[in-house]
């Protein structure tokens, strides 16, 4: 098996280029983001609201009850909010593999494409959220958020595998392990981009998260944007570091040129 040679600094340069070049290439991801805000803004008002309720109401006790309730309700929410970004990546993904090979972008199509392949996609994201259950616990003592970026970079490819390489859940989650590990430096350099884009958009978007309509426009614009980019470098690398079929060298070379 070869790989196609490639520069990962130029690809992240030329992911910018092309986002902004194909801008509409933000659009699933933002509307994703801005539900996701949406979302998460009405779900924490009710859980603020019903525990003060339950305190002027019942007291105490009722407080405590309402919190637990709004406990099991936040992480209902959030595991929405997970599943809408990760479908908002998922067409994304589909959409820049065409954007990549100089096709317009076909929205329509990769919304089919992705429906098509849900059920991998929740197998995939109810096996990455046992592989995470424990990092998400250690977070208490710190450690669990290295081990949360180790596993976010050992993933980075799951999505690609699934929606471009037509794998099942497990496998996609096997071969995106496989990639990252054999291609370390380059898929190193990939992570990092895509987390240094999404750290820049969450400090910006801290600035107006607190504001109900522009936060909601901030998550739309900014969220958006730094999903998108992070979805064109995932499937860009995922299409250059997958290995390809030693008896067509040349195809492999034409590729990455």
């Amino acid at each position: 098996m070869l790989v196609r040679p490639f520069d990962p600094a130029r690809e992240l340069e030329a992911a910018a280029r092309l986002l902004a070049e194909r801008w509409s290439l933000a659009l699933p991801t933002a509307i994703s983001a801005a539900v996701s805000a949406a979302i998460a803004f009405f779900a924490i008002g009710a859980i603020i609201v019903g525990v003060l309720g339950a305190y002027l109401v019942g007291g105490l006790d009722a407080a405590l009850g309402a919190l637990t309730t709004g406990a099991l309700t936040f992480a209902v929410a959030l595991a929405v909010i997970v599943l809408l970004s990760w479908i908002g990546h998922a067409v994304v993904v589909v959409a820049a593999h065409d954007a990549w090979a100089g096709r317009e972008p076909d929205f329509s199509q990769a919304l089919r494409i992705v429906f098509a392949r849900l059920p991998a996609l929740l197998t995939a994201f109810v096996a990455i959220g046992v592989l995470a259950l424990v990092p998400l616990l250690l977070c208490f003592v710190l450690i669990g958020f290295p081990l949360l970026l180790a596993l976010g970079y050992l993933l980075m490819y799951v999505t690609p595998a699934i929606v471009i390489g037509g794998e099942d859940g497990l496998s996609a989650v096997r071969s995106s392990f496989r990639i990252a590990v054999h291609n370390g430096g380059p898929s190193g350099i990939g992570y990092a981009g895509i987390l240094g884009a999404f750290l820049i958009g969450r400090v910006a978007d801290a600035m107006f998260v607190h504001i109900p309509l522009i936060g909601l426009v901030s998550a739309f614009v900014i969220g958006g944007i730094t999903a998108a980019y992070g979805s064109l470098v995932a499937v860009r690398f995922y299409e250059q570091l997958r290995p390809v079929p030693s008896s067509e060298p040349q195809a492999a070379l034409a590729a990455g040129s």
